[in-house]
Parts: C-alpha cells; sequence; structure tokens
C-alpha cells in the first residue's frame, strides 16, 4: 500500500524502522543478547507512541515475553532524524530517555531537504534543558561506541 500510494520514503522507512523493532521485540533479540547495541533510524518512527499500546495488548498478542516490549524497546539507541519535528522528537525523548538519542544525519537523503547544519541544529531549539541537548548532540554517541568523554 505504502508504494501504491506512491509514500515511499515520505511513510515507508518509518514504518519499516517500527516493524524492525516490533519483530526485535517479539523475538526477545535485544534481551537475549544484550551485549548488541543496535541504532533505530528516524526515532524509531511510530514505536515510542506505541509502547503503552504495545505493553497493553502486545504482551497478550505475543504471550511469553521475558519482559515487557517498552522496556526492550528502550535497549535500543535512536537516532534523531525526524525533519525537525517537535513532536516526534518530544514523544521520543519521553519514551525512550534522552539517553538512547544519538544524532542521525540520513545521508544523502536528507540533503535533498534540509541542510545538514539543519539536522543537528534543532535539537538545540526544542526546549531540552541545555545538559539534555549536550548529551544527545555530543555525549550519547561517545557511549554507544565506548569512546572517552
Amino acid at each position: 500500500m505504502i508504494n501504491d500510494w506512491g509514500f515511499r520514503a515520505a511513510i515507508g522507512n518509518s514504518v519499516e524502522d517500527a516493524m524492525f523493532v516490533a519483530h526485535m521485540i517479539a523475538r526477545q533479540i535485544p534481551y537475549r543478547f544484550p551485549n548488541i547495541r543496535f541504532i533505530v533510524p528516524h526515532l524509531g518512527g511510530p514505536i515510542p507512541m506505541l509502547l503503552n499500546r504495545l505493553d497493553k495488548q502486545g504482551v497478550r498478542d505475543l504471550g511469553g515475553l521475558a519482559e515487557l516490549p517498552s522496556v526492550t524497546a528502550r535497549r535500543f539507541w535512536y537516532d534523531t532524524v525526524c525533519y525537525g519535528s517537535k513532536a516526534a522528537f518530544t514523544c521520543a525523548c519521553e519514551a525512550f530517555g534522552v539517553e538512547k538519542l544519538v544524532t542521525g544525519s540520513d545521508y544523502p537523503v536528507l540533503q535533498d531537504y534540509e541542510e545538514y547544519r539543519e539536522t543537528f541544529a534543532f535539537i538545540d531549539r526544542m526546549g531540552l534543558p541545555a545538559e539534555d541537548a549536550d548529551r544527545i548532540l555530543h555525549h550519547n554517541a561517545q557511549e554507544l561506541f565506548g569512546l572517552p568523554h
């Protein structure tokens, strides 16, 4: 349906990102393999707004999960590519915590829609405390990749 209506990248990428997270939750991969670090693009697509629903309905549908889907979802890292959407960014911050967000560039796709300096500059305009913005822009990736701060 996404391709039939011409929404390939506009919607398709975010839906695919969400399906990746859903499949990983269903198979309990992050729980079973906690030393593997995953970075999910586009703030996880619609996953942040579905966590409560996954915890209530997904647990019933999947059965036998070792932990709530929201707990598993917080084992991932998420890149900040959201085309400057404050709603999406705020939702992801609340759902996953700022400590799970790393800057992303969406190279080379995003350069067709905005300048790269905007890709990162919008984070400072989201109304976060300065230390949270700094963490997302600089320190989370260092932690993720085991680099010194």
